[in-house]
C-alpha cells in the first residue's frame, strides 16, 4: 500500500469494492467512470468535464458556477442538449433545467412536452411513439456532493456518446437533468471541503475536511430541507423545479442522495411497511423492475449495495415519492459519503471519485431501464391517473370546500398551492353548509375528488393515512390541518362555478371614511402580521386588542377577533393624512382590509381605549444560530421573519451569549439544540 502511495496512485480491493485512496489524475477519466466505453464511442469535439474544468472529476469539489458553465458549454457545442435557467436561489445562483435527447427530438421538444403531459388526462389517446421521460435530480441536499459531479459526467456521456446504444436512448427518451437542486447548500459544502483539502488527502474522519460546521451544506439559504418541501412548496427552489416537473411528468425520477460513510449503496424498493396506502400496488412493483438495472450496473463495478431495508416511499413531501403520486417511478438512491476526498471507514478508505462513479453508473442504468421498459412505464402512468379518478369517485368525500372570509390570505395561499400541483379547483356556485360552517360563493372554492390528482388532493385535505409500521421520515403531512385551513368535507359535491384559472388577489387597503378615529385590521388573516411589520418599520404606533370587539364599518357591523390591530389617529408622530397613507399602503401590499372607524366606542366588546387594547412594543429580535443549534428549526423562524414579514432580526452565535448585552432584545428565539454551557 505504501509503495503504491509513493508511486502516486493507491487503491484497495475490499469485499468486491474498489476504493481509491488518492485521486489519480494520470488515470483517464473515461476509463475510470465509463470502463465499458472506448474512446471511439465518445465525440472528441465535446470536452470532458476534466478538459473543461482543468482538474479530474473527484480530485476537488466543483463549485456551482463551474457546473453551470460546463453545461452551458455543452449546450453551445451540441444540439443534443438544451440548458434553460428556470429561477434563482435565495443567494442568486441560477437554477437550471437541462434537457438531453436526440437532435430530432430537440427540434420538436414543445410538441413532445405537450404530448407527454397529456398522460395525466385519462381520456386522452396514448401516443405509443412518444419518448419515455427520465428525470435525474441531483443534490437536493447540498453536502451530498457526489451527485453533482455525477451530473456533469452523465451529461457529458449523453452528449458525446456515439455508440448505437446511446443514440437509441436519445431517440427513445427525453432526459431531464436538474444538476443541483440546492446550489446554495452545495457551494457551502464545496467551499468547505476545498478550503480544508490537503495533499495528500487526510482520511481521518475527525479531520476538519470531513466535519462541516453549522449549518453545514444540507439545507438551502434559510436552512430548509428541500427534500421535505415538494408538497408544501415554501421555497423558491422547489417552486421552480415543480413547474418543470409538471410540464413533463417523468416516467422515472431518480433522486440522488448520500448517507453515512460506513454504509454502501442503497436503491429501492423500500420496505412494504413504508409504502403509502394511497398508491396502487403497481407503483411499488415498478421499483422492483427498475432495481434490476441498478443492480446490474453496480454488479459490473463490483460495488456493494442493498435494498428493501429503509428510506420510505410513504410521504409525497419527498423528491423520490412525489413522482409516485404522479404515475412515475420515483427512486431514492443513497451513496455512502466520503464527505471529503477520502475517508477511512470500516469497509476501508472511501474515495470521493468512487462515490461519483457509483452515482454515474446508476443514473445511466436508470436511462437504460426506462428505455427498455418504456411501454410498461407508459401504461403504468396512464393506468395510475385512470385509477386515481376512480379512487376519488369512490372516496367518502366527493369534494372539499374551503375558504374563510376572515382569512383571505390563507385562502389565496391554498389556491396558489393547488395550482402549483395542477389540481383543478372551482368557485362555489351557491352557499353550502358543511361541518357546522357556511361557505359562500364570494369567499369559498371547491375541489372535486374525482380527478387525476386525487391522491395529492387527499394528501392536502385529509388526515395523513395510518402507517403499517415505522417510516423513515415524515409520518404526518396534511396541509389543511397544518395551516388551520377552514375545510368542509362534502359527501356529495356541491354545484360548481367556473374553474379557477388565475388566483384572485384581494386588493386590500383602507376601507371607509377619510376622517378616521382609528383603523382596525382583523388579526385572523394570514397576512395581517405583514401589515404590522410594515407599520412598525414606518414608526407607526400600533395597538393589539386582547379581547374581541364589534365596530360599525363601511360594510355595517364588523367583528374583530382577539389580536386584531388598532391604529389610532391620536398619539402618532404622523399627521392624519400621512398616517392614512401608510396604513393604506401597508394593507394594500399585504392584501388585507384596514377598516376606518369613526369612533372609539364599540357596538359590543371592549372599546378602543380599554386596558385590553394595548400598545405593541416594537420588537428587537435575536435568533440564536450556530454550532449545536437545530438548523432547520431556527431557519424556519429566520425565513418567516425575512421572507414573510421583511423584519430584520439579529443572528447571534451561541458563543456570543455572555459577551453581548441582551437587555435591548425584546425576544430571544431558541430552537432545539444544546445550551448546556450557558450560565443562568
Amino acid at each position: 500500500m505504501l509503495k503504491a502511495l509513493m508511486g502516486g496512485v493507491a487503491s484497495v480491493v475490499l469485499a468486491g469494492v474498489v476504493l481509491s485512496a488518492v485521486p489519480a489524475p494520470v488515470l483517464a477519466q473515461s476509463d475510470y467512470y465509463f470502463p465499458a466505453v472506448s474512446s471511439a464511442d465518445l465525440d472528441q469535439a465535446i470536452p470532458s468535464p476534466e478538459q473543461f474544468l482543468g482538474y479530474p472529476i473527484g480530485s476537488r469539489y466543483t463549485r456551482h458556477d463551474r457546473v453551470v458553465e460546463y453545461l452551458r458549454e455543452l449546450d453551445r457545442l451540441s444540439d443534443r442538449i438544451t440548458v434553460r435557467e428556470i429561477g434563482r436561489s435565495y443567494e442568486d445562483r441560477p437554477l437550471l433545467e437541462v434537457i438531453v435527447t436526440s437532435e430530432a427530438n430537440q427540434a420538436r421538444i414543445e410538441t413532445l412536452k405537450a404530448a407527454h403531459a397529456r398522460a395525466a388526462d385519462p381520456s386522452a389517446a396514448p401516443d405509443a411513439t412518444a419518448p419515455v421521460v427520465v428525470g435525474l435530480y441531483y443534490g437536493v441536499h447540498g453536502n451530498e456532493t457526489s451527485s453533482g459531479e455525477a451530473a456533469l459526467l452523465t451529461a457529458y456521456f449523453l452528449v458525446a456518446g456515439r455508440s448505437a446504444e446511446t443514440r437509441d436512448w436519445l431517440d427513445k427518451a427525453v432526459i431531464l437533468i436538474d444538476p443541483v437542486q440546492n446550489p446554495d447548500g452545495r457551494d457551502r459544502a464545496a467551499n468547505w471541503h476545498n478550503a480544508w483539502a490537503s495533499n495528500p488527502p487526510v482520511s481521518d474522519p475527525a479531520d476538519k475536511e470531513h466535519v462541516e460546521p453549522f449549518p453545514a451544506g444540507r439545507t438551502n439559504h434559510y436552512f430548509t430541507d428541500l427534500n421535505r418541501d415538494w408538497l408544501a412548496v415554501t421555497q423558491r427552489e422547489t417552486a421552480a423545479k415543480l413547474e418543470v416537473f409538471h410540464q413533463w411528468l417523468p416516467n422515472v425520477q431518480i433522486d440522488f442522495h448520500e448517507m453515512g460513510a460506513g454504509s454502501t449503496y442503497y436503491f429501492e424498493p423500500s420496505p412494504a411497511s413504508m409504502e403509502s396506502p394511497l398508491l396502487p400496488r403497481a407503483s411499488y412493483e415498478a421499483n422492483v423492475v427498475l432495481a434490476r438495472y441498478h443492480a446490474q450496473a453496480l454488479d459490473r463495478l463490483g460495488s456493494l449495495y442493498y435494498t428493501k431495508e429503509n428510506f420510505d416511499n410513504f410521504s409525497p413531501v419527498y423528491g423520490s415519492t412525489y413522482p409516485d403520486f404522479h404515475g412515475g417511478v420515483g427512486v431514492t438512491v443513497e451513496q455512502a459519503s466520503s464527505r471529503g476526498l477520502v475517508q477511512d471507514t470500516d469497509n476501508g478508505p472511501l474515495a470521493f471519485r468512487f462515490t461519483i462513479r457509483n452515482q454515474t453508473a446508476v443514473g445511466l442504468a436508470a436511462i437504460r431501464g426506462a428505455v427498455e421498459q418504456r411501454d410498461y412505464l407508459r401504461n403504468l402512468q396512464r393506468d395510475f391517473f385512470r385509477s386515481a379518478v376512480e379512487q376519488g369517485r369512490r372516496h367518502d368525500h366527493a369534494a372539499f370546500v374551503f375558504g374563510d372570509p376572515a382569512n383571505l390570505g390563507l385562502t389565496a395561499q391554498t389556491l396558489e398551492l393547488l395550482q402549483r400541483h395542477r389540481i383543478r379547483v372551482y368557485r362555489l356556485a351557491s352557499a353550502v353548509n358543511l361541518d357546522g360552517r357556511t361557505f359562500r360563493p364570494d369567499s369559498a372554492y371547491v375541489v372535486p375528488s374525482a380527478q387525476s390528482q386525487f391522491r395529492l388532493i387527499h394528501s392536502i385535505f385529509e388526515p395523513t393515512p395510518e402507517v403499517k409500521g415505522g417510516v423513515y421520515g415524515s409520518t404526518s403531512y396534511g396541509i389543511a390541518d397544518a395551516y388551520g385551513l377552514v375545510v368542509g368535507r362534502a359527501r356529495r359535491a356541491p354545484a360548481l362555478g367556473e374553474q379557477v384559472a388565475a388566483i384572485p388577489r384581494h386588493v386590500g387597503g383602507v376601507k371607509g371614511a377619510e376622517a378616521a378615529y382609528a383603523y382596525a385590521i382583523d388579526w385572523r388573516d394570514l397576512n395581517a402580521p405583514a401589515v404590522l411589520s410594515a407599520l412598525l418599520r414606518q414608526g407607526v404606533s400600533v395597538r393589539a386588542a386582547f379581547q374581541p370587539f364589534t365596530a360599525r364599518t363601511a360594510e355595517g357591523e364588523t367583528t374583530f377577533e382577539r389580536g386584531s390591530l388598532v391604529v389610532t389617529t391620536t398619539g402618532q408622530e404622523k399627521d392624519a393624512a400621512t398616517l392614512r397613507s401608510l396604513v393604506d399602503a401597508a394593507s394594500r401590499q399585504a392584501g388585507v382590509d384596514a377598516w376606518s372607524l369613526a369612533t372609539g366606542q364599540s357596538l359590543s366588546g371592549v372599546d378602543l381605549g380599554s386596558d385590553s387594547v394595548r400598545r405593541i412594543r416594537t420588537p428587537k429580535i435575536a435568533l440564536i444560530m450556530g454550532q449545536g443549534v437545530n438548523a432547520t428549526e431556527i431557519g424556519s423562524t429566520w425565513f418567516a421573519l425575512s421572507e414573510r414579514l421583511a423584519w430584520p432580526a439579529t443572528r447571534l452565535d451561541p458563543s456570543q451569549i455572555g459577551g453581548v448585552p441582551l437587555d435591548d432584545y425584546t425576544s430571544i428565539v431558541l430552537a432545539g439544540g444544546s445550551y448546556d454551557d450557558w450560565s443562568d
